[in-house]
């Protein structure tokens, strides 16, 4: 039978890739409970991990070994002062076991440059294709990624004024209060600057506009950096702002189905009367795919539905119903990389 401490090391390995099953996380939940010494090593734990900078490793790499190996290289859980040889053993340690590329000093627990200025370390998620990924910044703020959305982060907002991060694609936000460090969502348009809030933004370097729709609180629409920022606009409940960012053109709805833009978080998509150009552009990043509307016509057209889980073609052969629209699905060609292209989608009118 497995020893308590070899399950709960290989347990808290696998929490930090999440992977754990709804038992393995009731156990690990209960042992952390148990006491303040299981408190503190889980604590230990999660230091080191985060320390290493990198969530995605190679797959060539044991994350549950090299994690133990780290732990039983450093006496009773502690980071303590050792000798100039056995500091620079321990960091040996890091960088050959789970690949990083850190400096010595931060890796003990220095977390400063040779002139005496905080160092920022960040940290970047993203949601594959087809899948969402919820996570929890340091300051306790939740963050929701929707599918092919990346985001980079501090590992904490100990040493900034501000509490800023970096969205490509989606991502719903709901931000703990800190008047005195607001949060910036950094985008390719315009950055998003709350203080304690609760919205969706939805900004993919490759279109050319963005959304923000703001369930509660107020967020205001900024270029530029701190001390020099402009700010173009403040938003209320409700209010949802469009950006085109090759016009610098702003447009703002008062919208009470809020559902609309939050919903993909529960694994929802829904339409209230959208054009097929905002369809098209959720359908490609859910299920990974090109979709090209041949035909001008189609534009014309709105669409309302709600979809649970349903695959691209059933998605399309209820949308094909309520419409003069048919589709032709292209199948993925391997290219000479040995890679595979993105399935490609054809809408037309029906003949």
């Amino acid at each position: 039978m497995e020893k308590v401490e070899n399950k709960i090391e290989r347990i808290i390995a696998k929490s930090f890739k999440g992977e754990l099953d709804s038992k393995e996380q009731d156990f690990l939940d209960q042992w952390i409970s148990m006491s303040q010494e299981n408190k503190r090593k889980f604590g230990i734990y999660e230091k080191l991990w985060k320390r290493s900078g990198e969530l995605l490793l190679s797959n060539t790499i044991d994350i549950e070994q090299s994690l133990l190996k780290t732990k039983k290289r450093i006496p009773d859980f502690r980071f303590k002062r050792r000798t100039r040889f056995g500091n620079f053993r321990v960091a040996a340690v890091f960088i050959l076991a789970m690949g990083l590329g850190f400096l010595i000093n931060y890796l003990l627990g220095g977390n400063d440059l040779i002139d005496g200025t905080p160092q920022i370390v960040y940290q970047e998620v993203r949601a594959s294709y087809g899948t969402r990924t919820k996570l929890i910044l340091a300051d306790g703020t939740n963050v929701w990624l929707n599918s092919g959305s990346t985001l980079k982060f501090p590992i904490d907002f100990d040493n900034v004024e501000e509490r800023a991060v970096e969205l490509n694609g989606e991502g719903y936000f709901d931000v703990t209060k800190n008047e005195s460090k607001p949060f910036i969502v950094n985008t390719s348009g315009l950055d998003v600057k709350v203080y304690g809030t609760s919205f969706n933004v939805s900004a993919y370097e490759e279109y050319d506009s963005m959304e923000v729709a703001l369930v509660e609180g107020k967020v205001s629409l900024v270029q530029g950096v701190k001390g020099d920022r402009k700010e173009y606009m403040v938003l209320n409940p409700n209010d949802v702002v469009e950006c085109n960012i090759s016009e610098k053109r702003l447009s703002r709805i008062s919208d009470s189905k809020m559902n609309k833009y939050t919903s993909w978080k529960d694994g929802q998509m829904i339409f209230y009367g959208d054009p097929i150009a905002k369809v098209v552009s959720r359908l490609e990043k859910w299920y990974n795919v090109d979709i090209e509307i041949r035909d001008k016509a189609l534009e014309n057209y709105r669409f309302t539905a709600t979809f649970n889980d349903e695959s691209l073609e059933q998605v399309l052969k209820l949308l094909s119903l309520s419409s003069p629209m048919e589709y032709n699905i292209v199948a993925s060609t391997k290219q000479n990389d040995d890679s595979f292209s993105r399935r490609q989608v054809i809408l037309s009118i029906k003949k």
